[in-house]
């Protein structure tokens, strides 16, 4: 964009904008500090972030505990070393964490305008309602304040974008470099855009020859060379960070992921297209419909490469998720970065018809100089928009709650009630491992990647925590079911996904196979519903697979004893308190064997 007084006045316009959505994010926060009485994340996985930072600040090293726990757990290490650099300017984390979210959204923000204002010229006034649009994205607001690389990674792959737009082709491979550091996904991005630069550049040498006035791409390539070297510096440098630290040439949490979600739901299709269509995002997936026909009409006819760029990102990111990580969980975090992109297809759609429909009402009035109905038709997004907005700041501030009873509390339990040297094992190692101040590891593979090829599998976990000498274990209870010993400390029982902390005895603990505790669940249902036979025999059944539960013997005593079987009811519970003494509901439920054989008698 040339630096023409109109252009300064566009970019002081989008400025403002932008400082707006800065301050309607700014009273979503306030809104949540204000009805959670103090700060809060929306997930657990951004304390591992700041527990890397704080002690790559404090001891030098990128571990997970003081300098004793070195490895590449951070998935994404650019955001991890910011981190690092904030702890030299305050030690309040989660102020860090906001202001660093806020910030990276401000600069999306930003080169979401420059790259609209690229893709639809001489409408500076659509491009600026088009911002508004991406600044009221519920999700992106979410995403700004989750304490999660989300947002630099966005304004990462928007500045990329823009520059490939731009043909800023001695920026543009250094800040594909970068962005490798910022998420692994990166890496599609560089591909898509060397892969389109290629095609673009053999359309500019095929029009060369047949004398077209139409080139594909254009732009200087001065120092092109040494950008290149650049990135592939950059590239190199992000490989053996990793390779170093946990011996593969990406972060563990990526295999981590990977190996955990490897069986995904059937409907990831399904839900993906409610992610990009549903609630408030209606009237712009209409209009990104028809910008993806937009797209493939440029490339055939004005063979500009940039609309079916933005096509081939979403489809890239949607096909890689659904084949490696088909889920969509915490407001579909790792698929926010098709937002922006689908957005500007939205848009450019919402320019297509709004030109359309102006030349057939307004047919005198150059449709370029006087955008209105395309602004008008973008307008309804802005509403939609804010409404969704509205809905964010409840569930928000909702969410933020939900980890702060659970992770954070359990957290400040570990710290203030278990020894020094007690080693805590746990598959939430987030807030847990940043506040406990204990060492922690992690029963997922996150930030312990030896675990990575043992989960899934019991036996291999029951001795992956003996060799690393686990005093305890700090689980929701949803995640793995623990029995025949009792809590040392539990959330509120009242609530969905209860936080336990164990002692950790490896003669007695016992941690129930997810079959089981499905079939276990199937059970409890029936006996629910009064289908006592149904109940004994799916109890029974989960029983051979696992003798060990006193919690199934104790379940199939109840259920027996509905049935009215009473030596065999008394025989179950008294075999659920060999295995558990303390076990205090099966002693309650002998209670109730005796009075029935009372009132035989």
């Amino acid at each position: 964009m040339k630096k023409t007084p109109a252009h300064r006045r566009e970019l002081a316009a989008a400025a403002l904008i932008i400082a707006l959505g800065v301050a309607r994010i700014c009273l979503l926060l306030l809104s949540s500090l204000k009805a959670n009485g103090g700060p809060g994340f929306p997930l657990d996985d951004p304390w591992i972030h700041l527990q890397f930072a704080r002690n790559l600040r404090e001891f030098g090293a990128f571990s997970y505990f003081r300098n004793e726990m070195v490895t590449a757990g951070s998935t994404s290490p650019l955001y991890t070393i910011l981190l690092s650099l904030g702890f030299f300017f305050t030690s309040d984390e989660m102020l860090l964490s906001y202001v660093m979210g806020i910030t990276f959204f401000a600069a999306a923000g930003l080169f979401f305008f420059l790259l609209l204002r690229r893709l639809v010229p001489d409408r500076p006034l659509f491009a600026l309602a088009g911002l508004c649009v991406f600044l009221l994205e519920p999700r992106m607001e979410w995403a700004a304040l989750s304490g999660m690389e989300t947002t630099l990674f966005i304004a990462g792959v928007l500045a990329s974008l823009y520059l490939f737009a731009a043909r800023a082709w001695r920026v543009l491979p250094p800040c594909l470099g970068v962005l490798l550091w910022i998420r692994p996904e990166g890496l599609m991005l560089i591909a898509l855009l060397a892969g389109g630069a290629a095609y673009g550049a053999f359309l500019t040498s095929s029009e060369r020859a047949d004398g077209s006035s139409r080139p594909a791409l254009r732009g200087r390539a001065g120092g092109l060379p040494l950008s290149i070297g650049l990135f592939f510096a950059i590239v190199a440098g992000y490989f053996v960070l990793n390779f170093l630290l946990s011996g593969s040439f990406f972060p563990n949490t990526y295999a981590a992921k990977m190996k955990f979600y490897e069986s995904g739901p059937p409907d990831f299709p399904a839900n993906v297209f409610g992610f990009l269509t549903g609630g408030h995002m209606t009237a712009i997936a209409v209009l990104a419909a028809l910008g993806a026909v937009v797209a493939v009409r440029d490339i055939v006819r004005a063979r500009r490469l940039e609309p079916i760029i933005l096509v081939c990102w979403i489809v890239l990111m949607f096909l890689a998720f659904w084949r490696k990580l088909p889920y969509l969980y915490q407001e579909g975090r790792y698929m926010m970065p098709v937002i922006p992109p689908f957005l500007v297809l939205g848009l450019l759609g919402a320019s297509a018809a709004g030109e359309f429909i102006q030349r057939r009402l307004f047919a005198r009035a150059p449709p370029r100089r006087y955008p209105l109905v395309p602004v008008a038709l973008v307008l309804v997004a802005v509403v939609q928009f804010f409404y969704g907005g509205e809905a964010m700041s409840g569930r928000y501030a909702a969410t933020c709650r939900y980890i702060s009873e659970r992770q954070v509390r359990t957290a400040h339990w570990l710290h203030d009630n278990l020894p020094e040297g007690a080693v805590v094992a746990t598959h939430d190692v987030g807030a847990i491992g940043f506040y406990s101040g204990r060492r922690v590891i992690d029963m997922v593979g996150l930030v312990s990647p030896e675990m990575i090829p043992n989960l899934h599998n019991l036996d291999s976990l029951r001795a992956f925590l003996l060799r690393k000498h686990v005093t305890h274990l700090a689980v929701l209870r949803n995640w793995f079911e623990i029995v025949n010993v009792d809590p040392l400390f539990q959330t509120d029982e009242a609530r969905p996904e209860i936080m336990e902390v164990f002692q950790f005895d490896p003669s007695r603990l016992h941690i129930v196979a997810g079959n089981v505790a499905g079939l276990e669940q199937l059970g409890l249902s029936y006996l629910a519903r009064g289908e006592t036979g149904t109940a004994i025999t799916v109890l029974k059944a989960a029983l051979r697979m696992d003798p060990l539960s006193s919690r199934l013997y104790l379940n199939l005593g109840v259920a027996l004893l509905s049935a009215g079987k009473i030596p065999e009811a008394e025989a179950s519970l008294g075999r659920a308190l060999a295995i558990q003494p303390t076990l205090w509901k099966a002693r309650a439920a002998l209670a109730r064997v005796d009075a029935a054989r009372g009132n035989r008698r």
